[in-house]
């Protein structure tokens, strides 16, 4: 990946609404449509790395098929995680090199190797847009990553995951992980539509409206809320500023009571710049009179 630059913006609407845990209790499903100029993918986030959820990871982002299992991009994912990923059109296989492991994905076959061993699967990679799609359990399998399943998605959790290109990027920009309450689980990320498309100039405009679950037990006084919208492009990334300056204000942050949901909705736009990541991070920071 392209070393990433960072642009800071604020063009959102912010909004929340009391609704019922019950809401959320249905088992999560992605509804997932993509053309070469749009994005249109809506559903439950289904899939949290470290501090972010991962609502989107080109080509498609994580989603349930038919068969109620959780499909990921390979390489996206994999390249998430830390590791290096070749992807061979001609013959159509993937090979992912993490740390002393080489594994190796073809198109077809119903198996993988594992250093030249080979191991059965019960499924068959998918291949979309020039990226295959497999079982997220396939993948983390092969990669010995161990999981936890939590409030309906997937958890990854490991310190080593943060020095990907991607995530070491998205850490260091970051600044509000420097006021952060708690560990990034008061917030639960639920509910997301993200839509794009290119207009006729070239350039990707779209917009995400995101909503969390306040799980703390009690009220998230006003102030500290800090739903935050990450967007990763080839070449730059967009992220939503935590800190006021001379040009952009304070945005509000109202006060949620216990059990109670805060959305937002965020546009974006980039010049020929394909997105290849949305991240969101639910938490809580301190409020400008608690950092003076």
């Amino acid at each position: 990946m392209n070393p990433l630059f960072m642009c800071m913006f604020r063009t959102s609407q912010l909004s929340f609404t009391l609704l019922a845990f019950a809401l959320f209790s249905a088992s999560p499903v992605v509804n997932a449509a993509q053309t070469d100029h749009s994005l249109n993918f809506s559903g439950t986030s289904l899939l949290k790395v470290n501090d972010y959820d991962v609502l989107y990871s080109a080509p498609v982002g994580p989603y349930t098929n038919k068969e109620n299992r959780l499909m990921a991009p390979l390489r996206s994912v994999s390249e998430l995680l830390g590791a290096k990923v070749e992807y061979n059109l001609k013959s159509q296989e993937a090979i992912i090199n993490w740390k002393k492991d080489k594994i190796m994905f073809y198109k077809g076959k119903d198996m993988y190797e594992l250093n030249g061993e080979t191991v059965q699967m019960d499924s068959y990679p998918e291949v979309k847009q020039n990226s295959f799609i497999i079982p997220l359990g396939v993948l983390l399998r092969a990669m010995d990553i161990p999981f936890e399943y939590k409030n309906n998605k997937v958890v990854l959790q490991n310190e080593s995951f943060n020095q990907s290109k991607v995530l070491q990027h998205v850490t260091e920009l970051d600044w509000g992980r420097n006021n952060i309450l708690d560990n990034n689980s008061i917030l639960d990320v639920r509910d997301f539509k993200l839509i794009a498309k290119t207009n006729s100039s070239g350039e990707l405009e779209g917009n995400l409206t995101v909503s969390a679950l306040n799980r703390s037990g009690s009220a998230i006084k006003e102030g500290k809320e800090d739903l935050h919208e990450i967007f990763v492009f080839n070449q730059t990334l967009n992220m939503d500023a935590d800190q006021a300056s001379v040009d952009i204000p304070d945005r509000k942050r109202p006060k949620i009571e216990k059990g109670s949901s805060v959305s937002r909705s965020i546009s974006f736009l980039t010049i020929k710049d394909p997105l290849q990541y949305v991240l969101v991070a639910g938490r809580t920071i301190k409020t400008k009179d608690e950092l003076k």
